[in-house]
């Protein structure tokens, strides 16, 4: 009862809860999920089921920023036989995205999806709220992350709706090598998620 009040409650928090559940319900049970600091990645801290141990990667409440699509490399070559999914805001996926050539140089297969709102979210949400409006350093102008993959030689593809991103999954499961998939949205357009992290803020 309490599990099923509580999931009603995150049911608010779009459009994220919405593409975790794509993500689940792509993700077999023994599949990795392997957040980063994003609207995402908070997000999947209260709202992302996980049926077996250790099969969500994290780095915790550390939250350094980057760490994920790295992390997800390592989690791949680790467990060969079983899906990754490397889940990660624009801003953090840009801290390693030369890392796009190791995957790429040593077929590591890997699902990575970014999604991508041209900005830091939380940085650009305080700067509106908290500070008046007062925007620095907040707003990203990022590469076409589909063309930079393709670049690499890593298969991509965009993602612009829940049904877009299940389907885009499918095709990444079937494949050998890895795969990028950008899923964009509008800057600041996603429900903050920190009611459920901290209750006070």
């Amino acid at each position: 009862m309490i599990k099923a009040q509580s999931r009603k409650e995150f049911e608010s928090v779009r459009p994220q809860v919405g593409y975790l559940d794509v993500i689940r319900e792509a993700l077999p049970r023994n599949g990795f999920f392997v957040e980063e600091i994003s609207q995402m990645g908070f997000t999947a801290r209260f709202a992302f089921p996980v049926y077996e141990p250790r099969t969500y990667v994290t780095c915790g409440y550390q939250d350094n920023l980057g760490f994920g699509f790295m992390t997800a490399l390592g989690v791949k070559v680790a467990h060969p036989d079983k899906v990754v999914i490397s889940v990660n805001g624009d801003g953090g996926f840009m801290f390693g995205v030369q890392e796009l050539a190791t995957a790429a140089q040593h077929q590591i297969g890997l699902i990575t999806i970014v999604f991508n709102n041209r900005s830091f979210g939380n940085v650009l949400r305080d700067q509106k709220t908290a500070f008046g409006g007062r925007i620095l350093a907040a707003e990203l102008q990022n590469p076409d992350f589909i063309k930079l993959a393709a670049s690499f030689g890593v298969r991509s593809e965009r993602a612009e709706s829940e049904e877009a991103l299940a389907s885009a999954l499918e095709q990444a499961k079937g494949h050998a090598g890895p795969t990028l998939i950008e899923v964009p949205s509008e800057p600041g357009s996603e429900t903050s998620p920190w009611t459920f992290l901290h209750p006070t803020a």
